[in-house]
């Protein structure tokens, strides 16, 4: 059976996504304007008239079918229109845009630091070996094991209560004044110190993963015939593993780095959580306790677009790195 192109693919992939992107929000107990206020009642802490209910519902569509609702899901999807917040009424569009840079800035610099140091620290355990890479591995295997929350508590306990050295709470110090350059640079540096401890947590819980499929992929180079040619070249240790052996062990650790860019957002709505840090894993975390669909399904969207886009960039770089692989596809 002939393979689907990347680009067919990637639709396919697609399509799928806003569908089980439509389906999950609604697999939640509960309904959606019933957990915003309450149940409508007298008691409610937003009292809705019945009248006020009944136009909301219509207006979400949440009394027609299910095929009713998805069809009107993907025009609106279709015109770029991510619809209005249940809970608030505005707009998801605003909502995201809001918390966006917070996510990129946490959860970008995070995978970057982790696959960095993984791929550095991968390299040399291989390439070295002995007893404290063994050492290295068994406690990033450890660390590998433990859930984003788990860690961010540690280090809050070490690093905020024991030793309170960087907040633990927020993006930015409550009632800080962010106007001027001398305020901007205060700013700066404030963002920066309530930013370590989330970007810690969720490094060290990315880092296992990529440290272990560099470690892996370098020592599969090792018996390779031309890291023996590379060496009779005259060529420094640091050479052959740096221009040739890491080259090959580049492509697997690639894949994993396209995947990662979208599974990352569950990491970073864990530990957004346990940071109270205003991204848009926070916004996700709030929407599932409000059943709020529109904001939910833009979420998701996000982030399943992420993991196929990343996945798309990887195989574009691996071809690259690899021209036999583009070989291998186009046969």
């Amino acid at each position: 059976m002939t393979a689907l192109r990347p680009l067919a693919r990637m639709v396919v992939l697609l399509g799928l996504l806003v569908v089980v992107n439509f389906i999950l929000p609604r697999a939640l107990p509960g309904d959606p304007l019933s957990v915003a206020v309450g149940g409508g009642g007298e008691d409610a802490p937003l009292p809705l008239s019945p009248q006020a209910r009944a136009h909301l519902v219509d207006y979400y569509g949440l009394d027609r079918p299910l095929a009713e609702q998805f069809a009107r899901y993907a025009s609106a999807l279709a015109r770029a229109d991510l619809g209005a917040s249940i809970a608030s009424g505005r707009p998801v569009s605003d909502l995201i845009a809001a918390r966006v840079p917070w996510s990129l800035l946490l959860g970008g610099s995070a995978l970057v630091l982790a696959a960095t140091l993984g791929a550095l620290l991968g390299i040399r355990a291989a390439w070295a070996g002995g007893s404290g890479e063994r050492a290295l591995t068994v406690v990033l295997v450890f660390l590998g094991a433990l859930p984003e929350f788990v860690i961010g508590l540690v280090l809050v306990v070490v690093f905020a209560v024991a030793l309170p050295l960087f907040p633990a709470r927020g993006a930015l110090s409550p009632f800080l004044q962010c106007t001027g350059a001398e305020a901007l640079l205060r700013c700066t540096a404030d963002a920066a110190a309530h930013l370590v401890l989330p970007l810690l947590t969720l490094a060290l819980a990315h880092l296992p993963g990529f440290y272990l499929v560099m470690r892996a992929s370098t020592l599969a180079q090792l018996p390779q015939g031309y890291i023996a040619a590379a060496r009779a070249k005259g060529l420094s240790e640091r050479q052959v593993a740096l221009r040739h052996a890491a080259r090959n062990a580049f492509v697997p650790f690639l894949a994993l780095f396209g995947a990662r860019l979208g599974f990352v957002l569950g990491g970073v709505i864990v530990v957004e959580s346990v940071f109270a840090y205003p991204g848009l894993g926070q916004l996700a975390f709030d929407a599932v306790l409000a059943r709020d669909y529109p904001v939910l399904q833009a979420v998701f969207l996000l982030a399943g677009a992420a993991v196929v886009l990343g996945n798309a960039a990887a195989d574009l770089a691996i071809e690259r790195i690899d021209p036999r692989l583009r070989a291998v596809r186009l046969t």
